[in-house]
């Protein structure tokens, strides 16, 4: 049993208390109650709902009844998304720790939703009264609740599990509150894959770092070829028109990684590589639940086709070389023809003019039907843009031109309300802390934190997305939740929340 101390140990207030160790039941396995049905299948909801109903009765009146967004965001949180029960199950390495692993992933899941820079920042936080109520301590005015030391610590040693089966969670959750009812694109959910690279160094590294060889002038105007040490990640989101989440996330292993889980391995493996196994995790975790993917124009070839095949998923993949199969075939069937149909879209003011082939069969490494279509987008002051796609899967193939040409667009979520958002306000572009365990914890935090975000501002507060900057919205209402830290009236009370999972 995990057991967390009063004053003496932790800075709580009142006495000492015990939490049991909860269950970590997947939902794919038998049921605590015995009855051989899956988890999913029996008591998951049933529990889940009770912990909710718990969890709201120990949140005091006075938050329950505030109008503020951060007031706001923790109920919802808690009473919709079972929070505590979540950040309860995370786990690590360290023996017989004086700070709650809670205490610490609290602090992280916070940082991320505030969006404090650093660890050393959020030390400073640590430091400061409305800081320690937010995370349910007893304010003491610059003392430290713990240091960085600390958190790096557990950063290190987290079990990532945990966190993973956390964002898994949340999306179900999701789903059975229909969230995703309104943001899908016709009848199909689609999740974006792309490769991101959030930093690169020439000096800081570690041992699981990539290395690469670059170019660099020095100062005397010499130009050396010099190592580059840096990290990549493949990162799944479910986009829609309404908000868009985090779905899964895997490195880029080097040789080194690739050695340590199991593999005999000669050099690093490629961004394809770990798009394949990302590919396979989430058809493991969310099965039919995912209708098809959306690729840049690195994916399409047999590997990726075929595995997309395998398990039953259709892809939108965008074709950028006029040379390749299967383009080269549609641009000669097209040679000359008139557009098959033509779009006014008068919310946007573009003019489209497509062109489609169907059941294109030309790639040695697939045995599979490909559809490609061609758009030329033309709006009044703006220069003229073409798409081509390549569409597989039975379902997806039926899209009609229009929807599918909003699919393929939807792609640059991923790099707008992801990647651009997570460096410029989100500071994942900083190294929190430079060990490939910590990097990928950062990560899975950070995106629980993100995925909870959305849900907030879109689905709870009903704020409309704004397709100029989707970004804005949320810089607001964290902004406004940073000035309402100081409106706490007490400590939150996470010690009841966990005594309530």
């Amino acid at each position: 049993m995990d057991t967390f101390s009063g004053d003496r140990d932790s800075g709580r207030s009142g006495s000492v208390f015990e939490v049991p160790k909860p269950q970590h039941l997947g939902r794919n396995e038998p049921c605590h109650c015995g009855s051989d049905k899956k988890y999913k299948r029996c008591c998951l909801e049933r529990d889940a709902a009770e912990r909710r109903r718990r969890n709201v009765a120990a949140l005091p009146r006075w938050l329950l009844n505030s109008p503020r967004k951060l007031h706001q965001f923790e109920k919802y949180a808690c009473g919709v998304y079972d929070l505590p029960f979540k950040l309860r199950r995370f786990t690590d390495g360290r023996r017989a720790p004086e700070i709650p692993t809670f205490d610490v992933v609290n602090s992280l899941f916070h940082t991320a939703v505030l969006r404090i820079p650093s660890i050393n920042a959020l030390e400073g936080d640590l430091k400061e009264a409305d800081f320690q109520q937010l995370i349910g301590r007893r304010p003491q005015q610059a003392v430290k609740a713990f240091s960085a030391d600390v958190v790096a610590n557990v950063l290190d040693k987290l079990d990532l599990e945990p966190p993973r089966r956390a964002i898994e969670d949340l999306i179900w959750s999701a789903e059975r509150n229909k969230a995703f009812r309104e943001g899908s694109y016709g009848t199909l959910r689609c999740v974006a894959i792309d490769g991101w690279e959030p930093f690169c160094s020439f000096h800081r590294h570690c041992p699981h770092c990539l290395v690469r060889k670059v170019k660099r002038k020095l100062k005397s105007g010499e130009e050396v070829e010099v190592e580059q040490y840096y990290h990549r990640y493949v990162v799944a989101m479910l986009v829609g028109p309404v908000m868009d989440v985090v779905v899964g996330i895997e490195p880029v292993r080097n040789r080194r990684a690739r050695e340590e889980a199991g593999e005999s391995a000669q050099s690093a493996e490629g961004e394809l590589t770990a798009a394949l196994r990302l590919l396979d995790n989430l058809h493991d975790t969310y099965g039919s639940f995912i209708d098809a993917f959306i690729f840049d124009g690195l994916y399409p070839n047999g590997p990726v086709l075929t595995r997309l095949d395998k398990h039953g998923y259709g892809a939108f993949i965008v074709l950028r070389k006029n040379d390749n199969q299967p383009l080269k075939e549609a641009l000669a069937l097209w040679k000359g023809q008139p557009p098959c149909k033509q779009f006014d879209d008068t919310a946007s003011g573009e003019h489209i003019d497509f062109w489609d082939a169907g059941d294109l069969e030309t790639l040695d490494t697939y045995h599979g039907k490909i559809r490609v279509i061609r758009a030329v987008v033309t709006k009044p002051g703006e220069k003229k843009r073409t798409w081509c796609v390549a569409i597989v899967g039975q379902k997806a193939r039926k899209t009609r031109l229009v929807t599918a040409l909003k699919i393929t667009r939807a792609r640059w979520h991923i790099e707008n309300t992801a990647f651009n958002q997570w460096v410029k306000y989100w500071n994942l572009s900083h190294v929190f802390r430079h060990t490939a365990n910590a990097l990928m914890a950062v990560l899975l935090i950070w995106s629980l934190a993100f995925n909870l975000l959305q849900l907030f501002v879109y689905r709870r507060l009903r704020r409309p997305r704004r397709p100029q900057d989707p970004t804005d919205t949320i810089r607001h209402i964290v902004e406004v939740m940073l000035r309402d830290i100081g409106a706490l009236q007490e400590p939150l009370p996470w010690a009841e929340l966990l005594d309530t999972s």
